[in-house]
């Protein structure tokens, strides 16, 4: 009996020592996948930090580049409106001269037809004073519309040379008014779609229609542009078409530069 209780003893004992055994393994393994989990929630938490703050950064980014557009297009809006503002103007000034055209022309023909009449007066009062007898009153009549007509020729005539005066003159000031050679500006605003630019230059700097100016980026030539409307402080201009080296473009920033009366297609005139 008693060696049946050592026995049972120690196959207890034994049974113990596995029981132990195994669970020192089971912990083992059940710290090391806890470590592993903490790892991997470690990492996936590190990787959404980073998406997230990938995602801020591209969300204001994206903002930055709609706020650029709508800046882009209110300064595309703003040109529009001064090219419309300056054909308006131009298309002013064109009238007039068209209607100062045609009011010099039926001047001309009034005074023509003036002149016949007179002719045509002065033949009949020659053909009418026979004797030195007193005047008739027909022909009294006759030399009183001969004076008047005589009278209002001589106005419209001295009106006319007043009026052409004023247009040599004004001609005389415009070419005399020529740009100083290298004047300097830069581009502030560039429109691809419609070919044009803007420039930091204007009328009080003496820039003239017709004028072509130079662009330049540091010492690299980049191409031409060519004046077409002038305004107090700026100035838009047209890209002289092929006058852009290829590859190149122009950019706001870049510089213009006027180097004389030489590189200008139409010396320098402006459109009245």
């Amino acid at each position: 009996m008693q060696k049946i209780l050592i026995i049972l003893a120690a196959a207890l004992s034994l049974a113990a020592a596995v029981l132990g055994y195994l669970n020192r393994s089971n912990i083992a393994l059940s710290k090391s996948a806890l470590t592993t989990a903490t790892s991997e929630i470690a990492a996936a938490n590190k990787k959404a930090a980073s998406m997230s703050a990938e995602l801020k950064a591209k969300t204001e980014k994206l903002a930055l580049v709609n706020s650029d557009q709508e800046k882009v297009a209110s300064e595309n809006a703003d040109l529009m409106a001064q090219v419309a503002k300056s054909t308006s103007a131009m298309a002013d000034v064109q009238k007039q001269v068209a209607d100062r055209d045609a009011s010099l022309a039926q001047m001309k023909s009034d005074m023509a037809a003036k002149d016949a009449h007179i002719a045509d007066l002065d033949s009949k009062i020659s053909s009418t004073v026979k004797t030195p007898s007193a005047p008739s009153d027909d022909l009294k009549k006759q030399l009183e519309e001969k004076d008047m007509l005589t009278t209002s020729l001589q106005a419209k005539i001295k009106d006319q040379e007043t009026q052409l005066a004023a247009l040599k003159e004004r001609e005389s000031q415009r070419r005399s008014k020529s740009m100083r050679s290298g004047l300097e500006g830069s581009i502030l605003a560039v429109n691809t779609s419609w070919n044009f630019v803007v420039l930091s230059l204007g009328d009080r700097n003496g820039v003239v229609n017709n004028a072509e100016m130079l662009i330049k980026r540091g010492s690299q030539l980049i191409g031409k542009v060519r004046i077409t409307s002038v305004e107090p402080s700026t100035s838009i201009a047209d890209i002289v078409v092929n006058s852009v080296s290829t590859g190149l473009s122009v950019q706001p920033g870049d510089t213009v530069i006027y180097s004389g009366p030489g590189n200008d297609s139409s010396d320098n005139k402006s459109n009245l």
